[in-house]
């Protein structure tokens, strides 16, 4: 049966039980709440916890609203879920731990599972009880950042706050100092627990043997209970004319007799449908071709188990769309129509295009642009306020009137930090005050220095004049291992592949050099002398000098391939006659030799003869040269040996020029065509694991009474594709 052949009753309560009541619009999730016996509540938590687009979830308003109303004396939380929002979860564990100091019993019996954040929720209970086949889960908190590099580790260190909240709670069930638990998230592992474990850790008060089932139980319909939990949340009239649908033929027994009712409230029975009609109608069944009262039944009941599953789907979808905009008036009301009416010709899909029409019409989300994000914590913002005060000294930013260390020399800064860490500084020298900030276990003296120390490192490899970024190709390598470079280079021509025919493989060109990866490296130290004596130049300019020497020495490394003209993997140099890259008869750079370069790379082949057409992008010259090259490439008319005004200059306009004096000291004449890297690689310079700027490591002085700092670059350029290269020996 489909959801348009249900009965109209038993799709008008299905469509009003569905919908949540319109006094608990902010939603209760996967969460009920009921009276037991004895004086006590259930509370059950079952789903994910937190706001959900795609699920429904239990969330901490929910739990504190459902809370307000309970008085008993005992309250009973039942948990099965698998977590889900840290800050819903620790919410929703504070106000159980709320009713238990106020003198509430608060009991969990953890259904099937407590993993996440619902192993902490579990931890509010006064006693903790799980059957013997339920498991337990604890783990780091986890999230998702985007951002720069700075951006991501503070989040780490905001994840790693939450994992220091978190502690403090099983620490109180369990007994334990928080920094064992802290110690678990740092293995960044999911730490599972049987009943017998977690009571054996503290985690839980008792294990107890899950029920077996009784040889006399008999099966249990799951569809005929859920039909009967929704009819239960009806109204009494139409529960009453429901189970008239269900039991056609049974007139021996009262219907009560048949389905257990219990009682809604009469404001419920208002707002059903059907209540709002004077003379309700009694529901008839088509008598001709009379069937057996019992199979009458069980058709009844089969085709409206059917219909709640189809209709529950349906409805169920439509929530998952609608719920994250009910703070919108107009799709809230939307959403109460469509279920409301339990139209089976409105989809789910209708319901979505209906909703993003609504939304379309403010241009905005219905929750809006905000968004909630970690703020710093106070030693964030200490350490921060201090590094703008050293940056301003050194003239790269400009600090406020508000920032207390503004004009501070490093030896005051260096006190400040040992007693933020806790150091006495009364009594003590300079030297030891300073001593004391760079080996204080706490001190946020050493990474605050190097922190100032790795920007200006970064600030003089960005600023060091540099070309060689222009016409090479960076990539990533994993290992120090040589490398081929597998997909650079050149790809072979497709085939033509005839109906049915076979595909090839195709491959690429293996001339290029294999590239390894080698460290730059050079040592500085930041004396406790240079601190007292506020020696700025240690701590900018020295890092910053030496990120210009880094970038230089890679330079250097990548000019030699031109100037060195390797022996490429086929055995042949770089530039060779038999690579046709190189003019056998050298010249000054003119219009003519220009062109003639040109027009060599362009003519290019590859293994397999085919033509491969190299667009010239750069030339690359020696500093003595770079004015006529500039003469060339700017020129309304040819430029030659004899002047000549009325002849065009044909490539005016037509490359870059790239000068650099690495070359005037190999050759004052040659100079060198590359095409562009983005479409050819020519040179490849490859980095460690992708990064493109050296880094600081450092650890506390033996030889020296300070710091330590060691620069790295791993780094290594290398020729891969000679028909990306040219050269002009010049004359």
């Amino acid at each position: 049966m489909t959801i348009k052949q249900l009965p109209q009753a038993l799709r008008a309560i299905l469509a009003r039980t569905d919908a949540p009541a319109p006094e608990s619009k902010a939603g209760s999730g996967s969460m009920e709440i009921r009276a037991a016996a004895d004086n006590t509540t259930e509370l059950l938590i079952y789903g994910s916890i937190g706001d959900s687009w795609w699920e429904e979830t239990v969330t901490a308003r929910g739990v504190v609203d459902q809370l307000a109303a309970v008085k008993s004396a005992r309250l009973l939380v039942r948990i099965n879920s698998y977590g889900g929002s840290v800050t819903d979860g620790i919410a929703i564990y504070n106000a159980l731990r709320a009713r238990s100091a106020a003198g509430v019993t608060v009991d969990v019996e953890i259904d099937g599972i407590a993993a996440s954040i619902a192993s902490l929720i579990a931890m509010a209970g006064d006693t903790v009880t799980m059957p013997d086949n339920a498991l337990m889960m604890l783990h780091a908190p986890w999230g998702v950042a985007a951002g720069n590099s700075a951006e991501i580790r503070e989040y780490a260190d905001v994840l790693d706050t939450y994992g220091k909240a978190m502690a403090t709670s099983y620490a109180a069930k369990t007994g334990k100092p928080a920094s064992e638990f802290e110690a678990m998230w740092s293995s960044g592992k999911d730490h599972w627990y049987t009943a017998a474990d977690a009571v054996d850790a503290g985690l839980a008060d008792k294990a107890i043997v899950a029920a077996e089932p009784s040889e006399d139980a008999e099966p249990v319909d799951a569809n005929a209970a859920a039909l009967q939990r929704l009819i239960a949340r009806a109204p009494q009239k139409i529960a009453a004319q429901v189970r008239g649908l269900l039991h056609p033929s049974d007139t021996s027994t009262p219907a009560t007799a048949a389905l257990p009712v219990t009682t809604s409230s009469s404001a419920a029975a208002e707002a059903s449908p059907l209540a709002e009609s004077s003379t309700p109608q009694e529901p008839t069944m088509p008598q001709a071709n009379a069937t057996p009262a019992a199979d009458v039944t069980a058709a009844s009941r089969q085709a409206a188990t059917d219909a709640v599953a189809a209709i529950r789907n349906r409805n169920a979808d439509i929530k998952a769309m609608a719920e994250p905009h009910f703070n919108n008036p107009a799709v809230r009301a939307y959403y109460d129509d469509v279920v409301a009416s339990a139209d089976p010709d409105v989809s789910a899909g209708d319901v979505g295009a209906q909703i993003l029409a609504i939304l379309a019409k403010d241009a905005t989300p219905a929750a809006g642009n905000a968004r909630v994000v970690a703020g710093e914590d106070d030693r964030d913002k200490n350490r921060a306020a201090m590094a703008t005060a050293i940056d301003s000294r050194i003239g790269v930013v400009q600090a406020d009137g508000s920032n207390p260390y503004r004009g501070h020399t490093l030896a005051e800064i260096a006190r400040a930090c040992a007693e933020r860490a806790g150091v006495n500084t009364r009594g003590m020298d300079r030297m030891d005050i300073v001593g004391s900030a760079f080996t204080h276990s706490t001190s946020d003296f050493p990474l605050l220095m190097g922190n100032v120390a790795q920007k200006a490192l970064r600030r003089g490899y960005e600023e060091a004049a540099e070309t060689f970024p222009l016409f090479t190709r960076p990539v990533s390598l994993t290992d120090f291992k040589p490398t081929t470079l597998a997909g650079l280079g050149r790809f072979s021509d497709l085939d033509v592949v005839r109906e049915g025919g076979e595909f090839k493989y195709g491959t690429f060109n293996e001339a290029g050099s294999a590239l390894k990866l080698v460290t730059y490296g050079k040592m500085f130290s930041i004396t406790r002398q240079a601190v007292i004596n506020d020696d700025l130049n240690a701590l900018a300019d020295v890092p910053r000098k030496m990120g210009q020497a880094a970038k230089r020495t890679l330079g250097n490394a990548v000019f030699s391939i031109l100037t060195s003209n390797p022996t490429m993997a086929d055995g042949v140099a770089l530039f060779h006659a038999t690579h046709n890259n190189l003019v056998g008869t050298g010249s000054l750079i003119s219009t003519t030799s220009v062109d003639g370069m040109r027009v060599l790379m362009a003519l290019q082949k590859d293994s397999d003869g085919n033509t491969v057409y190299v667009p010239l992008k750069y030339l690359v010259v020696p500093v003595t040269q770079a004015g006529l090259a500039r003469t060339v490439l700017e020129s309304q008319f040819e430029v030659s040996a004899t002047k000549n005004n009325t002849t065009p200059n044909i490539v005016r306009n037509s490359f870059e020029i790239i000068e650099d004096p690495r070359l005037d000291a190999h050759s004052l004449t040659a100079w060198y065509g590359i095409a562009d890297p983005a479409m050819y690689d020519g040179i490849a310079v490859g980095y460690l694991d992708g990064k493109q700027e050296p880094y600081l490591e450092s650890k506390q002085g033996w030889n020296v009474d300070g710091t330590e700092w060691k620069v790295r670059l791993d780094a290594a350029a290398a020729a891969v594709d000679h028909i990306a290269l040219a050269k002009n020996p010049g004359a």
